[in-house]
């Protein structure tokens, strides 16, 4: 294949998009990485601003609700996991931490704390989501929270550098 065929199948919006997908899974379930770095594929998919923005938003959204239901997963089941937890309840630190912060923070806040956390731009949302994860157990609720709160989280960052550059420019 040559280095211009590389380039279209890169290029092509189903890819791009494909990937953005499996990005924001990646970033809701493993790695801390910022899931704003999705919005400059709408500036190479080819499409008018008014379509790619709202897809690549889209998908972002649909992808970290996919990998909020593995971070539930894994986050819940671990957190109940007798060694582990064990091993964590023998800190005084650690279960100081969990009872009184992350417990009281979780039950006070429920899902609209999750939703605000994960719409804070620049904050890591693996970190948010296993927290949250760790205290409650209801996989639908817990992707649609992090769906909407990927939508607001990627519009924030728009109307800000918008806002920015239509005032710079």
């Amino acid at each position: 294949m040559s280095f211009e065929g590389i380039v279209s199948a890169v290029s092509s919006p189903a890819l791009l998009l494909a990937l953005v997908f499996v990005y924001s899974i990646v970033v809701a379930a493993v790695l801390p990485f910022p899931s704003e770095a999705v919005l400059v594929v709408p500036l190479v998919l080819g499409y008018p601003w008014y379509v790619s923005f709202p897809l690549v938003i889209f998908v972002a959204a649909a992808g970290k609700a996919v990998g909020s239901c593995i971070t539930l997963r894994v986050g819940y089941s671990v957190s109940r996991s007798g060694p582990i937890v064990r091993l964590f309840e023998r800190s005084a630190t650690y279960r100081r931490f969990k009872h009184e912060a992350l417990t009281g923070f979780v039950r006070r806040y429920r899902y609209l704390g999750l939703a605000i956390a994960i719409s804070i731009p620049l904050l890591p949302e693996t970190t948010t989501l296993y927290a949250f994860s760790v205290l409650d157990n209801r996989p639908v609720l817990f992707a649609a929270t992090a769906f909407v709160g990927t939508v607001v989280r990627l519009c924030i960052v728009l109307l800000v550098v918008g806002g920015a550059l239509t005032v710079g420019g």
